[in-house]
C-alpha cells in the first residue's frame, strides 16, 4: 500500500507545483503590466504638470487683468440672470425648432414649385411662346427705329381714328368679305383664263351677285372720291359793312 501511494503523492505535488508556477507567471505578467501602466501615467503626469502649470499661470494673469472690470458680484449677477432666463431660452429654442421645421416645409414646397415652374416653362418653349417673344421684340425694335418724334406725335393724335377704323375692319361681315375676296383672287391667280369677250361680260351682268358686287364697288369708289374738305363760308359778316 505504501509503495503504491508514494508515486501518486509525488505526482500530485508536481501538479501543484506546476499550477503554482503558472499562477506565479500570471502574477508576474500582471505586475509587469501594472508597472508599465504606472510608468506611462508617470510620463503623462510629467508632461501634463508643466502644461497645466502654464495654463494656470495664463488663467491667473487673465483673471488678474479681468478683475479690474469684472467682479465676483458681476459674475454672480450674470449667473442669476442666466438662471432666470432659462424659461425664455426654452421658448426661444422651441421657436427655433418651429422655424427649422417651417424652413424644411418651405424648402419642400419650393422644390415642388420649382419643378412645376420648370415644367410650365418647358411647355411654353415647346409651343413657341419664347420664340414669339423674341421675334416680337425684334418687330418692336424695327417699329421704334422706323418712327421719329413727329411720327409718334401724329400717331398719338390720330390713334382714336386708327382704332375706330381697325374696329370697323374687324367686324364679322367685313372680315368675311375680305376673306371671300382673298379666296377669289387666289383662285383667279391660280387658274389661267383668257380675257372675256364683251358678250361674256354682258352675260355676267345678268348675274344678281355680279350686279350687287359692282354696286358695292361703285359705292366704295363714290366714298373714296367724296370731297370731305370743310366748306368755307362766303357769307359776309353782318357786323362788317
Amino acid at each position: 500500500m505504501t509503495t503504491a501511494t508514494a508515486p501518486d503523492a509525488l505526482e500530485a505535488i508536481l501538479a501543484r507545483l506546476d499550477a503554482l508556477g503558472t499562477q506565479v507567471s500570471a502574477i508576474s505578467e500582471e505586475l509587469a503590466a501594472t508597472r508599465a501602466a504606472r510608468e506611462q501615467w508617470s510620463e503623462l503626469l510629467e508632461t501634463l504638470i508643466p502644461v497645466s502649470r502654464g495654463a494656470m499661470d495664463v488663467a491667473t494673469r487673465e483673471l488678474a487683468e479681468l478683475e479690474r472690470d469684472v467682479t465676483i458680484d458681476d459674475v454672480t449677477r450674470l449667473a442669476r440672470t442666466g438662471a432666470r432666463a432659462i424659461p425664455d431660452l426654452e421658448v426661444l429654442l422651441g421657436q427655433l425648432r418651429s422655424l427649422s421645421e417651417l424652413g424644411h416645409e418651405v424648402t419642400s414646397l419650393g422644390g415642388a414649385g420649382m419643378a412645376r415652374l420648370t415644367e410650365v416653362l418647358q411647355v411654353a418653349e415647346d409651343r413657341g411662346y419664347f420664340m414669339f417673344a423674341r421675334q416680337g421684340a425684334s418687330i418692336a425694335d424695327r417699329v421704334v427705329t422706323s418712327f421719329d418724334e413727329d411720327d409718334v406725335k401724329a400717331l398719338g393724335e390720330n390713334v382714336v381714328t386708327i382704332l375706330t377704323a381697325v374696329k370697323d375692319l374687324t367686324q364679322p361681315e367685313v372680315m368675311g368679305l375680305v376673306s371671300r375676296t382673298a379666296v377669289t383672287i387666289r383662285d383667279v391667280e391660280d387658274t389661267p383664263m383668257d380675257p372675256p369677250s364683251m358678250m361674256a361680260l354682258l352675260r355676267a351682268m345678268r348675274d344678281p351677285q355680279t350686279r350687287r358686287g359692282l354696286a358695292r364697288v361703285l359705292s366704295m369708289l363714290h366714298t373714296v372720291g367724296e370731297d370731305r374738305t370743310p366748306a368755307v363760308s362766303t357769307t359776309a359778316d353782318p357786323g362788317r359793312d
